[in-house]
């Protein structure tokens, strides 16, 4: 298992897609710190949650973490990879175990390399307009670490997804479909006949409500996991079925 994650690792980095991630996280993440401290009061700069207000920029690695553990799978359908994977590791599910593992390892570096965009952004630009900063509020760890849940989930969803569809566009465009489309519609639709809170339990609405954050008609964030768990289980194993029965020759 260990040298599957390591090939797993290994695809991964050496792929263009790698660095078009990373270049994702570090500019929007860079570009939505600077306009909220570059748009802030010196008053609300200075203010306890501040700091924790700019921690939940990093949730915008959920959507590269999704679009990875989407592609980590298809692109070995789409380039034809899957055949030798498959011949050198016959158990496919370990390989699909294996790329899950591998897609947690590096949402937990997005999460990393998020973090570190916000504090190389905006503290230099808060102690040059001497704003008072807490680093050591523990709400800042407990926001932090709640991410770091959320965008993990993002990306074994993604795998689970991936392992299902098989075909890059569809999944990637069939995902985008369903999160902006969809659920929207379902939601109207479950307005319509008096059961609007079904709507919470639905993949991406109990996704949202994995790192805490709240909202309108959102599941508590314990229960946001379990139902979030629960959808890429389910996910998951439809395409661990899948693969077992595709011919890859």
């Amino acid at each position: 298992m260990t040298a599957l994650v390591r090939s797993e690792l290994l695809k991964i980095r050496t792929t263009r897609g790698w660095w078009a991630y990373l270049s994702l996280i570090v500019g929007i993440t860079g570009i939505a710190v600077a306009g909220e401290v570059g748009t802030a009061s010196d008053e609300e700069r200075s203010a306890a949650d501040f700091l924790v207000d700019l921690v939940e920029i990093v949730s915008v690695s959920s959507f590269v973490a999704l679009i990875l553990g989407i592609t980590i799978v298809t692109s070995e359908f789409r380039h034809g990879t899957s055949t030798p994977t498959f011949l050198a590791a016959p158990h496919r599910e370990l390989v699909i175990v294996a790329k899950a593992l591998a897609a947690t390892v590096v949402a937990i570096g997005f999460v990393v390399l998020s973090l570190l965009i916000v504090a190389a952004v905006a503290l230099p630009w808060l102690a040059i307009v001497d704003a008072t900063t807490s680093l050591g509020d523990g709400e800042l760890a407990t926001r932090a670490a709640s991410h770091a849940l959320a965008i993990v989930l993002s990306a074994l969803i993604g795998i689970a997804i991936g392992t299902a569809v098989h075909s890059q566009v569809a999944a990637l465009v069939g995902t985008l479909v369903w999160i902006f489309v969809v659920e929207n519609l379902l939601w109207g639709l479950f307005a319509l006949l008096g059961v609007d809170s079904a709507v919470q339990y639905l993949p991406f609405r109990a996704l949202d409500a994995t790192d805490g954050s709240g909202g309108e008609l959102m599941l508590a964030q314990g229960l946001g996991i379990a139902v979030s768990l629960g959808w890429i289980l389910l996910i998951g194993a439809a395409g661990i079925w899948r693969t077992r029965r595709r011919d890859i020759t």
